[in-house]
């Protein structure tokens, strides 16, 4: 046994030792006990910290959608169809508005009248701080107040969306799978009477991103509708948005950006190429 050895044995078979005489020089009731009160020997509490993980862990910050851009419109030939379905003027809000009045006659021959349109807004985001994941949630809403009576009458709503970690490398439009929608809110709605339906989904992801790369998302609408023999309206108030998760007013998406470090202390980072 080394004389290191012995040295710490014996140090710690002292911490069985009630230190009696410190003890009986501790100041009674009746002394001064202003400084025993403001001393700081105790350190801060951990409450501070609690709190600011906690607030940090629920903030996101909320991005402005730029207003949708009509890009594709597909319908039956001639003026009929051209003026058939409806958009409002966009708007800043994160949302497209829709009308129509469609009438088939029972003789006409041929294949069913088909619409199809859709719009898309492109958001850019402030670029990265420090390497680490771009976390991001929005709510997609579509609503659809109907009416008619045809022997077809379907209209369908979707989402499509893409995310690029830099807009300087990459396209959000250009994604693998942004072909395919992400939501299809309201799928084959039936025209009939007095007919309102309406759908909700909230989604949530994430990206790895390096310092100063600027992140982009893009998202595209789209209304589809299959009609044949009879008439159809869509009226006022039909719609399809993009909002925040919590339920309120629509045009802005949330996200938040999370160091590399961060995600390292949690146990989370996946990507080997994040510093």
């Amino acid at each position: 046994m080394t004389i290191a050895t012995v040295a710490r044995e014996r140090d710690l078979s002292r911490l069985d030792e009630l230190p009696v005489e410190f003890i009986d020089e501790l100041p009674g009731a009746t002394d001064d006990t202003e400084t025993a009160t403001t001393r700081n020997g105790l350190g801060d509490s951990f409450d501070r910290v609690q709190s600011g993980i906690q607030g940090w862990l629920r903030h996101w910050e909320p991005l402005r959608l730029p207003a949708f851009t009509a890009v594709r419109d597909v319908m039956p030939d001639g003026d009929r169809g051209r003026s058939a379905l409806q958009s409002a003027p966009a708007q800043p809000d994160g949302a497209v508005r829709l009308t129509a009045s469609l009438y088939d006659p029972p003789n006409r021959e041929g294949e069913p009248l088909a619409w199809s349109r859709n719009w898309a807004s492109l958001a850019v985001l402030p670029p990265a701080r420090e390497s680490g994941r771009l976390f991001y949630r929005f709510r997609v809403a579509s609503r659809l107040v109907l009416d008619g009576q045809a022997s077809l009458s379907l209209v369908s709503t979707s989402v499509n969306f893409g995310v690029v970690a830099d807009a300087a490398t990459a396209s959000p439009f250009e994604v693998t799978g942004f072909a395919t929608p992400i939501a299809r809110p309201l799928m084959g709605v039936q025209c009939r009477p007095d007919q309102d339906a309406s759908a909700t989904q909230t989604f949530e992801g994430s990206i790895a991103v390096r310092q100063g790369e600027t992140p982009a998302m893009a998202f595209v609408i789209g209304t589809d509708v299959l009609f044949e023999n009879g008439w159809v309206r869509v009226h006022e108030g039909s719609s399809t948005w993009i909002g925040p998760t919590e339920p309120g007013a629509s045009g802005t998406i949330e996200f938040r950006y999370v160091p590399g470090a961060m995600l390292r202390l949690l146990g989370r980072l996946d990507e080997p190429h994040v510093a």
